[in-house]
C-alpha cells in the first residue's frame, strides 16, 4: 500500500514527463493510469473533468483542498501562465520529495519550518508566483506561530515600500545578518529565488560557505543564459537588447551597438548554454521586471536594476504580444551616464560656451530636439549637473524616469490614474521649483504650459522630436504655440543626433569620395581641404565594424532679434534657418564635418544621420 506523499510523487513526476510533449488533458490522463487502482485515480478523473468543462488547472486542484495544498495550486496557476507546466510539476515533485510542499493530513516536524519555508520561497518565487502571494501560501503552511507573525509583518513592510531584507530586520532571532545580506544581494542581483534555495541548504547542512551567489556555470540554463546576455550587453557597450519569438521556438537576441543592431553571441566561458525554451526566456526576464508572467496578451512595462562587477544599470523593460509570442526590448541605462559632465557630451567649444551660459539663464525654455535615442535625455541630465543643485529648486516631469539623479524631485507620470504631464506640471508650480525638467512636449497643453513657466521666472528643459534646430521652433507653433509665446520663452534650441566613431586601431586616411556627397557636404569639406580625413576599415577590436563608441553633434540656436521677427511673421522653416545661422548658429552638417575633419568620424557616418534636406 503506497503513502499519500508517495501518491503524489508519482503523479507529478508521471505528468511533468508526459506534459513536456502533450497537452495538458492528455498527460494528466497518462498520470492517472499511472495511477490505476491507488487513492489518486478518483482525483485524477475529477480533474479532467473539471478541465473538460472549462476550468483551470488551478480551479480544478482548488476543489480538493484535502489532496492538493496551496502552494501546489500556486504553482500550477504560475505554471499554466508560464506556459511551462511539465517545469513547474518537476519543482513540485521536488517540493514532495523534500517536505517543502506539504500533502495535507501530514504533519511535518516543526524544527523543519524554516527550511521549508526558504525551500518553498525559492520553488515558488522562481516559478513565477509573486513574491506577496508566496509570502502569504507560505505563512498559510508553515506550521510554526512565530515565523507565521514574522511573515505578516514582512509581507506589510513590502507593501510599504521596504526591501525583503530591511522588513526582516525587525525579527534578528529568525533572519540573522548573514541571511539578510544574502537576501539583500539576491534582490539587487535579481535572484532571490535562488538565494532562498541556498539559505534552505545553509540552514540545513550547517555550511553558511555556500550561502554566496554562485558562477554563472552553476546556475541552471535559463538564468544563465539571461545573466550572460546582460553581462554581454554591457561588456559591449550595448544600449538595447532585443529578444524576439521565432518560428522554430528558439527566439532570437540582438543587442544594439552604437546604434546598430548585432546578433548575440555569449563568450565560451560564460557558459549560457541555449537549453531553456523561449518562453522561459522571457518569462525571467519578466520575473526580474516585475511583471505578471501569467500575462501575455497585453503588453506590459517593467524596471530591472543590476549590478553587474559594480555597473550599476537600470533597465527599462517592454513587452508586446506577437502571433509568434511575447516580444522583449530592453533600454540599458546606465548610472555614470546621468552624471556626464558637459564637456563630454561632444560639443565643441563654441557651443559648449553657448549651451553652459543656457544653465544659467534666470528663466526661459530650452528644447533638446532630435529623434528617439539622439541623447537628448543625456544632454538635458548634463545640463542639470552643470548648475549647483544644493541652493536651487529642481523638479522633474518624466515619462519614464530614465536615470535617478540626486537633489532632483523626479515624478513619474501615470495616465491611467490620471497623473497627465499638464496635471504633473500645474502641481509641481505649486512645489516653488527654479528649473523644471519636462520629459517631452507632446501636445498644445504641455507646450504652453512650459511656455507660461518659462514666461513666469522658471527655467524648463524639454524635448521635442523635430529634426534641426530651426524645425524646434516651427514645431512649437506646429503644435498649437502662439508665435508671441515661442519668442517670449524661447532661449535657445539644441538639436542633436549621435554618430559613431572611428576605431583608433584600424582607422585609415582617405580623401571623402565628393562625387557621392551632397553639394553642401562638399562645400564644406572642400572649406577643409589641410584636414586629414579617415575611412573605417574594420578589425577584431571593433568586430570589424571600423567604428568604436559614439559622439554627438549639434546645432544650437539662440534667438535675436532677426530670428524673432521672422517668427512673428509666419516665416517658413528655410527663412528661419537662414535667420539662426545669421544669428551665428553652426548646423547640424557642418558640425559632423568638422568632426571627420579632426578625425573623430568620418563624412560617410555623419551622412547617415544627418537630415540632408531638414526644412522639407
Amino acid at each position: 500500500m503506497t503513502t499519500p506523499t508517495q501518491d503524489h510523487l508519482k503523479f507529478w513526476k508521471t505528468f511533468a514527463e508526459k506534459a513536456r510533449e502533450l497537452p495538458v488533458p492528455p498527460a494528466l490522463r497518462e498520470a492517472g493510469h499511472a495511477l490505476t487502482g491507488s487513492p489518486f485515480e478518483p482525483v485524477v478523473a475529477s480533474l479532467l473533468e473539471a478541465l473538460e468543462a472549462g476550468k483551470s488547472l488551478q480551479a480544478a486542484l482548488q476543489e480538493h483542498p484535502d489532496v492538493f495544498s496551496p502552494a501546489i495550486v500556486a504553482m500550477a496557476w504560475a505554471g499554466e501562465g508560464s506556459g511551462a507546466v511539465s517545469t513547474v510539476a518537476e519543482r513540485i515533485a521536488a517540493g514532495v520529495e523534500d517536505g517543502s510542499f506539504l500533502v495535507p493530513g501530514i504533519k511535518p516536524a516543526p524544527s523543519t519550518a524554516m527550511v521549508r519555508f526558504w525551500r518553498s520561497l525559492g520553488r515558488l518565487t522562481s516559478s513565477g508566483v509573486p513574491l506577496l502571494y508566496a509570502l502569504d501560501v507560505a505563512r498559510h503552511e508553515i506550521g510554526d506561530h512565530e515565523l507565521e507573525q514574522a511573515l505578516i509583518a514582512i509581507r506589510q513592510g513590502l507593501e510599504g515600500g521596504q526591501s525583503m531584507a530591511q522588513a526582516m530586520r525587525c525579527y534578528p532571532e529568525l533572519f540573522t545578518d548573514r541571511v539578510r545580506e544574502a537576501v539583500a544581494e539576491g534582490e539587487e542581483a535579481g535572484c532571490l529565488d535562488e538565494v532562498a534555495l541556498r539559505i534552505a541548504d545553509a540552514i540545513e547542512s550547517g555550511k553558511w560557505g555556500t550561502l554566496g551567489l554562485q558562477c554563472l556555470e552553476d546556475q541552471p540554463p535559463t538564468r544563465a543564459f539571461v545573466n550572460a546576455i546582460f553581462i554581454t550587453a554591457l561588456e559591449a557597450r550595448a544600449t538595447d537588447i532585443h529578444v524576439d519569438p521565432t518560428e522554430d521556438g528558439k527566439g532570437h537576441v540582438r543587442l544594439r551597438v552604437d546604434g546598430v543592431l548585432h546578433d548575440f553571441s555569449p563568450r565560451p566561458e560564460l557558459k549560457a548554454p541555449r537549453e531553456a525554451p523561449y518562453k522561459e526566456i522571457v518569462n525571467r526576464i519578466k520575473l526580474m521586471a516585475g511583471l505578471d508572467i501569467a500575462q501575455r496578451r497585453l503588453p506590459q512595462d517593467g524596471r530591472i536594476e543590476l549590478n553587474i562587477n559594480g555597473n550599476l544599470v537600470d533597465v527599462r523593460t517592454s513587452t508586446v504580444p506577437t502571433v509568434r509570442g511575447e516580444r522583449v526590448a530592453m533600454r540599458l541605462l546606465r548610472r555614470e551616464q546621468a552624471r556626464l559632465a558637459l564637456n563630454e557630451i561632444g560639443l565643441l567649444d563654441d557651443d559648449l560656451a553657448k549651451v553652459r551660459d543656457l544653465c544659467h539663464i534666470p528663466h526661459g525654455l530650452v528644447l533638446c530636439a532630435g529623434p528617439t535615442g539622439s541623447g537628448k535625455s543625456t544632454l538635458l541630465y548634463a545640463m542639470l549637473n552643470e548648475v549647483d543643485r544644493s541652493h536651487i529648486s529642481v523638479v522633474s516631469v518624466e515619462d519614464p524616469v530614465e536615470y535617478y539623479l540626486e537633489g532632483v524631485a523626479q515624478i513619474n507620470v501615470n495616465p491611467r490614474i490620471g497623473l497627465t504631464f499638464g496635471q504633473a506640471i500645474r502641481h509641481v508650480l505649486r512645489q516653488d521649483p527654479d528649473f523644471i525638467l519636462i520629459g517631452e512636449i507632446r501636445d498644445a497643453e504641455v507646450a504652453n504650459l512650459a511656455a507660461q513657466c518659462a514666461i513666469t521666472g522658471h527655467v524648463v528643459l524639454t524635448t521635442l522630436y523635430a529634426e534641426t534646430a530651426p524645425g524646434g521652433i516651427v514645431r512649437l507653433v506646429d503644435i498649437g504655440l502662439e508665435a508671441f509665446l515661442v519668442n517670449a520663452s524661447v532661449a535657445g534650441v539644441i538639436s542633436q543626433r549621435l554618430v559613431r566613431t572611428l576605431c583608433p586601431e584600424c582607422r585609415k586616411k582617405a580623401t571623402p569620395p565628393r562625387h557621392s556627397l551632397p553639394p553642401e557636404a562638399v562645400e564644406l569639406v572642400e572649406q577643409a581641404n589641410s584636414a586629414t580625413f579617415y575611412a573605417a576599415t574594420g578589425c577584431s577590436a571593433c568586430h570589424k565594424t571600423g567604428y568604436h563608441g559614439r559622439t554627438a553633434i549639434h546645432e544650437v540656436l539662440i534667438p535675436d532679434d532677426r530670428l524673432r521677427e521672422a517668427v512673428a511673421a509666419g516665416a517658413s522653416t528655410q527663412s528661419i534657418r537662414q535667420a539662426a545661422v545669421a544669428a551665428g548658429m553652426r548646423t547640424m552638417l557642418a558640425c559632423g564635418v568638422e568632426k571627420a575633419a579632426r578625425g573623430i568620424t568620418t563624412v560617410e557616418e555623419v551622412l547617415r544621420v544627418v537630415p540632408l534636406r531638414p526644412d522639407k
